[in-house]
């Protein structure tokens, strides 16, 4: 048996080489970079069906339409992080939850609100294992109605997209380890910096892409409705 003397000698060796280990960790998370995936072009282009949006003019159809086309993206293939020692970030699915309209802060235009999940794999070379994550976020985009100057028609004005890093939500799923439950913590920042970057340079374009091909009476309704103090309204 164990006398107790042994036994805290024990833990203190299972302690010791914990942190060993997660210093390492710590050092190769150092020299990671999110590697050009995320930024270059990687994904497939879908078919942006843009002359078909123009003819919708039913929220509810235009809605289904747009997240039905971002929902079939194949992200398989990215692994958006890289280092020596071979940790990375591999996306399994993204989906876009909802598609949520409210009125933009100056009173003036649209905030669409994209909700959406990741789920991911977090490659751990170092502790020879896999963690599941499940990244959660909104993604927002604005849109104005603007008057042509030479025709005096209304125009559609896509404004930026982006997301809001301090809310970005990361899970870890499966067995808990109290290592991995350490690393988790320790590569957040890196994990939300990399998922920032896919969403930006990869998904982002998608989005307005097929938001520039909305149809200009369909957005005006919209913004009256908004106006009206329908907030938010649901599409």
């Amino acid at each position: 048996m164990f006398q107790l003397g042994s036994l805290i000698v024990l833990c203190g060796l299972l302690i010791g080489n914990s942190e060993s280990l997660l210093g390492n960790i710590g050092n190769a998370l150092n020299s990671l970079n999110v590697v050009n995936s995320a930024a270059g072009d990687v994904l497939p282009k879908p078919n942006l069906d843009v002359s078909s949006l123009q003819e919708i003019t039913d929220l509810p159809l235009a809605k289904n339409n747009i997240l039905g086309i971002l929902n079939t993206l194949d992200l398989s293939n990215l692994n958006l992080l890289s280092s020596q020692s071979g940790l990375g970030l591999h996306i399994n699915k993204l989906k876009i939850l909802d598609l949520q309209a409210s009125l933009s802060s100056d009173g003036k235009g649209i905030d669409l609100k994209f909700p959406l999940v990741i789920d991911a794999s977090l490659s751990l070379p170092l502790l020879g294992s896999t963690a599941d994550v499940v990244i959660s976020l909104d993604l927002i985009n604005s849109l104005t109605v603007q008057t042509d100057a030479k025709t005096g028609l209304p125009t559609l004005a896509i404004g930026k997209c982006s997301s809001d890093a301090d809310k970005i939500s990361i899970s870890l799923l499966g067995r808990r380890n109290i290592l991995v439950n350490k690393l988790l913590d320790d590569v957040s920042s890196l994990l939300t910096k990399t998922v920032t970057s896919l969403l930006q340079n990869q998904i982002c374009p998608l989005i307005q892409g097929l938001l520039s091909g909305l149809n200009i009476n369909l957005i005006q309704d919209l913004l009256s409705n908004l106006l009206k103090g329908n907030l938010p309204l649901p599409l």
